[in-house]
């Protein structure tokens, strides 16, 4: 277990941190509002879904608890959205001017995590039930 936690935090720092100056190459001359934006969104998605993922890794290992997994994968789902909704508000959909396309790319670090979420929670579900 622990060498499977290594991995996902590995797995997650660099996926993470290619992506974010990956996108930081891209966008060459953002705004100055932009650079520490992005920063917090890429922090937040990443601790929030390696947390997540560790403990749906320590929680497959009780065996009552592993068959509401999924339910409660959904539900943390909702939390994360509304809870990204909150804390971006006034970039996303607030009263802040911001570009459409700026708008966008803030979305990218949530499609980034998200699909590192759902393989490592699949691949965790998958091993449990084989």
């Amino acid at each position: 277990m622990f060498k499977n936690i290594i991995l996902y935090i590995v797995v997650f720092t660099v996926v993470g941190a290619t992506s974010y100056f990956l996108q930081n190459f891209v966008l060459s001359t953002p705004p100055s509002y932009f650079g520490p934006l992005l920063i917090k969104a890429y922090s937040f998605h990443y601790l929030f879904s390696l947390t997540l993922v560790i403990v749906f890794l320590i929680a497959s290992k009780n065996k009552s608890f592993f068959e509401q997994l999924g339910f409660i994968y959904m539900g943390m789902l909702v939390f994360k959205l509304t809870l990204v909704a909150a804390i971006f508000y006034p970039y996303l959909l607030g009263e802040l001017v911001m570009p459409q396309l700026y708008r966008g790319l803030l979305m990218l670090p949530a499609i980034i995590f998200l699909f590192l979420e759902v393989f490592f929670i699949s691949k965790i579900m998958g091993n449990k039930r084989l």
